[in-house]
């Protein structure tokens, strides 16, 4: 079996739809596996004979793949390491999808936290950033069935599907639960986007990268090119809800940037040992560098942005990275299934470890109160006057969002919230009669997300817009 150039992982988990957005090293040859980690006779023996007792006696009926597959499984569990895993050929091929080519599924990075599987990022353009979901968000549930516990594997399977088809999630944001319908779609491997922006009479290149998989690096390189043809004043990388991908990806994307006697990034090995990989950049480029991260920006993202203000002096704006500072390699099997194996950790020019820590930026930039909010109903039917509690103050955010003032206690719905939203449904053709019912509350939803996705509300990049023409 020959080897794959995809391996050394450098990411946060798994794509919803796809496999995982990781910091992975190269796909390993199971022909290079060491003769170290051949069974031990004494205690492997004990396995077949717990293997044979079910077999025999179990009242459960199960089949003997069924219960190799949970004995690979329980092996990995066992490292109490969220990132290492066994995966089937089938996992194996959605993982492979996720860095190599387009695949179907609602586009969403997940993670497995304690018993909560959560979402690292929405890929950009992808169904789940249109149904509005968000860096952070908890799913509790898929088509009604509870996924409390379950592995992240486990969830991706309910959640892929072939494109038309549609999935219920049932989200947890800020303690409220909301139900949302997404229609899977084809997610195409689009990583890199670029433009020039004018601020203050200066050209700034803003570069956003999604992901990093096979393509990336060339992508990001030929647009970056593309960019300093034209004479730019200031560069923005924007890794923002980025979970990661592909170590030796970042790494090409990065060096250019980081002088020959400077560490892009140091791995270290669980005996101490550590390789560096120098930058290869002659001199500095001759324009301002900045990096745009947030909360949802991880592993892969986090090598960049620490590699770029340890080694390139480049400012960092936005918010506290995810903090994942270790390295999975994923060793192929013979049968088409995968080993994925955290074997390193990764460390910043300077030789910090973020791991748990993230990297805390240089200009700390919150997003609009209202970039957080759940769907506004939740588990309620309507909204309306003298109702109180949280949906109602999510309900005053998102108007306040939208321009319309609903005055009072931000958590309770007096006679002025009601005007507030009267004001909304008679300027969206609506039944104005103040009270927020599924037909209001889907036009607020939908109007907010307008609002988010205008660039003229995103603080962060404002702000680095701001920085970046001085």
């Amino acid at each position: 079996m020959k080897n794959s150039t995809a391996g050394l992982l450098a990411g946060a988990t798994f794509v919803a739809g796809a496999g995982a957005g990781l910091a992975t090293m190269a796909f390993t040859d199971s022909t290079a596996l060491p003769t170290a980690i051949q069974p031990r006779s004494e205690g492997w023996d004990k396995v077949e004979q717990v293997r044979k007792l079910i077999e025999v006696h179990s009242l459960k009926d199960i089949s003997e793949e069924d219960l190799l597959v949970g004995a690979l499984d329980g092996m990995t569990a066992a490292l109490d390491d969220p990132y290492s895993d066994f995966l089937d050929a089938e996992e194996t091929s959605q993982f492979t999808d996720s860095i190599e080519s387009s695949f179907e599924g609602i586009g969403a990075t997940l993670e497995k936290k304690g018993e909560d599987i959560l979402i690292v990022a929405p890929i950009k353009g992808a169904p789940a950033e249109a149904a509005g979901l968000r860096p952070g968000d908890v799913i509790t549930a898929v088509d009604g069935e509870s996924i409390e516990g379950m592995a992240v594997e486990e969830a991706v399977r309910l959640i892929r599907g072939e494109k038309g088809t549609v999935v219920t999630l049932t989200i947890r944001r800020g303690g409220q639960e909301a139900d949302y319908e997404i229609t899977r779609d084809t997610i195409p491997i689009e990583t890199v986007f670029s433009e020039v922006k004018e601020e203050g009479g200066k050209k700034i290149g803003y570069l956003q990268v999604t992901q990093f998989s096979d393509p990336t690096d060339e992508e990001f390189l030929d647009q970056l090119e593309e960019l300093e043809s034209q004479d730019i004043d200031s560069l923005i990388i924007d890794v923002r809800g980025n979970p990661g991908g592909l170590l030796p990806s970042v790494i090409t994307m990065v060096e250019g940037f980081v002088p020959t006697d400077t560490p892009v990034v140091q791995i270290e090995n669980a005996k101490g040992e550590r390789e560096v990989q120098n930058g290869r950049a002659r001199e500095a480029k001759p324009y301002g560098l900045f990096v745009l991260t947030d909360e949802g920006s991880a592993s892969a993202s986090e090598i960049l942005a620490g590699a770029l203000k340890e080694g390139a002096g480049a400012t960092v704006i936005g918010n506290k990275t995810f903090g994942k500072g270790v390295v999975q390699t994923a060793f192929d099997l013979e049968d088409g299934s995968n080993l994925k194996l955290t074997t390193s950790k990764w460390l910043t020019p300077d030789g910090n470890w973020i791991n748990e820590k993230g990297i805390e930026p240089d200009v700390e930039v919150n997003q609009p109160d209202y970039f957080s909010v759940n769907r506004i109903l939740a588990d309620a039917e309507t909204l309306k006057v003298g109702d109180y509690g949280e949906p109602v103050s999510n309900l005053h955010t998102v108007l306040v969002g939208l321009g319309y003032e609903p005055g009072g206690q931000p958590g309770y719905y007096g006679d002025t919230m009601a005007r507030a939203v009267s004001d909304f449904q008679g300027d969206n053709n609506l039944t104005v009669n103040g009270t927020v019912d599924e037909e209001t509350a889907s036009a607020l939803e939908s109007r907010l997300l307008e609002v988010i996705q205008d660039e003229a509300n995103d603080a962060q990049l404002n702000e680095a817009l701001k920085e970046a023409a001085k």
